[in-house]
């Protein structure tokens, strides 16, 4: 399918697609209501009640994304160098890495919540990690059991819901959960919150695909986003010759493309009416003091999480 479905496990989920649907018509976007029978062919699931299409939208492979992005830059005689962590950014813009460092009249921190380790936008970004599980790849006699289309991403109709994606190529066929959203200030999980959240995703994959209860997890992460409290990025220059590209509010891969491309404009003193309209939305607030944020904001995700209901 070329575009997202918004898929609602419950009627409460339908009653905000309808809702969501009548925005799409005001602003004239195409769209498309789907009923449980649609999302059955679709998905080969019976959790859905229905789902909302909307075929101006796409989802892509993030990583495969990124390796094009980076095939391309060589291609053009940009060198990159993976593997090679700044541990500090000295004045005069001197990048430090555990081998070698890099000096440059002009930096730009692509680097999204890692900017406070660099000193930038303290106490002023949130660091919530989502996480995902994938299975291993399906059998032939397991996708035959579980029909449906042969790729397709359903997003769910209460944001603090499961999303749900069937993948099939670099890697075979494989079905992704995602749910799960925690504030981490220091900015890591361990491997015991991992563990933890798998069990909910396996519970939440057994709701939808009881016909696959032989078909185990493989791979387990969690992955970082940075919001802001008033949900702006941290863009600009920071100080003579330091530019910021960070903390696109969970919208990391149309956003970061977009404000990095920003950045660079700055930086090389480039106008545009994107970058002017950027440059004029306000700056990250300042949060409350840490134990305050963590609590506060933990205890309305996990709020969020028991109202989701089925969608989670």
């Amino acid at each position: 399918l070329s575009g997202k479905i918004n898929a609602a496990a419950s009627e409460k989920g339908h009653h905000h697609n309808e809702d969501f649907a009548k925005h799409l018509c005001k602003l004239n976007e195409r769209h498309e209501m789907y009923d449980a029978q649609q999302m059955r062919e679709i998905t080969g699931s019976n959790h859905y009640q229905s789902g909302l299409f909307t075929p101006g939208t796409a989802i892509l492979q993030p990583a495969q994304y990124i390796r094009g992005l980076a095939t391309g830059l060589r291609r053009d005689r940009v060198e990159i160098y993976e593997n090679s962590p700044v541990i500090s950014l000295n004045e005069n813009w001197v990048a430090v890495t555990p081998k070698g460092q890099v000096k440059a009249p002009k930096v730009i921190l692509a680097v999204n919540g890692h900017a406070e380790s660099f000193g930038q936008f303290q106490g002023r970004l949130m660091h919530v990690f989502t996480y995902a599980s994938m299975t291993r790849v399906l059998t032939k006699d397991e996708l035959e059991r579980l029909g449906g289309a042969a790729v397709w991403g359903i997003t769910p109709a209460d944001p603090m819901g499961t999303t749900v994606r069937k993948i099939d190529g670099v890697g075979g066929a494989r079905l992704v959960i995602r749910n799960r959203f925690t504030l981490d200030p220091n900015m890591k999980v361990s491997a015991k919150r991992i563990a933890s959240v798998g069990r909910d995703h396996d519970r939440a994959f057994a709701a939808r695909f009881g016909n696959l209860d032989t078909v185990g997890m493989e791979y387990r992460w969690g992955g970082r986003l940075c919001l802001s409290r008033n949900n702006v990025p941290a863009f600009g220059e920071c100080a003579e010759g330091l530019f910021a590209a960070c903390c696109q509010n969970g919208l990391g891969t149309a956003k970061g493309t977009l404000h990095g491309i920003l950045a660079a404009e700055l930086a090389s003193g480039h106008q545009s009416e994107m970058l002017s309209q950027v440059m004029s939305q306000e700056q990250p607030v300042k949060l409350p003091p840490k134990p305050f944020t963590w609590l506060g904001a933990n205890a309305v995700m996990r709020w969020g999480e028991m109202r989701a209901g089925a969608e989670l």
